[in-house]
């Protein structure tokens, strides 16, 4: 049970549960933000949205909003790349699905896994890379003024999950993952010699 495809499927599904709880931080999580300042009495950003930790008040939620001149003004709607990398690793994991219940998988999830985890990867490194660059200028910004602001959980989790994505398109695309058989030789062949 615990083969090279299960552990595939178990590191695309970590991936994805980070991926969610990222783009499902500040303001439905509040214990996930990109970034937490002390200004106007405490304020935490996430994907969708802002809120005053003091007062509860959170922004509207959507992709793109604002909060000038602090953020880089069209920078948050380019957060989507959140729920694409986590589609694009739903979708992988469930291409591997036809591998645990047949008795002679066929080819094609190996193919189909192999893109659909590089594109997860290029598109969750995307959105850290954003993400890093906007809430560091964010930070900076805030600091100047005279406020405190730091990093919150949600950088941390982005970074990991594009990092096992990042292993996870790696092994796939060699064909390996625990002994060189992700992909390139069928389970139920056996050579003697």
């Amino acid at each position: 049970m615990c083969g090279p495809t299960f552990l595939m499927f178990l590191a695309t599904i970590a991936a994805l549960v980070l991926l969610v709880l990222v783009i499902f931080s500040q303001p439905f999580i509040h214990v996930f933000y990109f970034l937490s300042t002390s200004a106007e009495g405490g304020l935490q950003f996430g994907v969708l949205g802002f809120c005053n930790v003091s007062t509860g008040v959170c922004s509207q939620k959507k992709f793109g909003y604002e909060f000038l001149p602090e953020l880089l003004n069209p920078l948050p709607i380019v957060l989507v790349l959140y729920p694409v990398a986590a589609g694009l690793a739903l979708l992988g994991a469930v291409s591997l699905l036809p591998l645990f219940y047949s008795r002679r998988p066929p080819r094609w999830p190996y193919v189909v896994f192999g893109m659909l985890s590089m594109l997860a990867f290029l598109a969750a490194a995307a959105a850290f890379g954003i993400t890093m660059w906007l809430f560091t200028v964010a930070r900076d910004r805030f600091r100047a003024e005279g406020f405190t602001a730091d990093y919150g959980p949600s950088t941390w989790m982005a970074l990991a999950a594009a990092a096992v994505l990042l292993l996870v398109a790696m092994n796939a695309g060699c064909g390996t993952c625990m002994g060189g058989r992700f992909g390139r030789q069928a389970r139920h062949l056996a050579y003697t010699y």
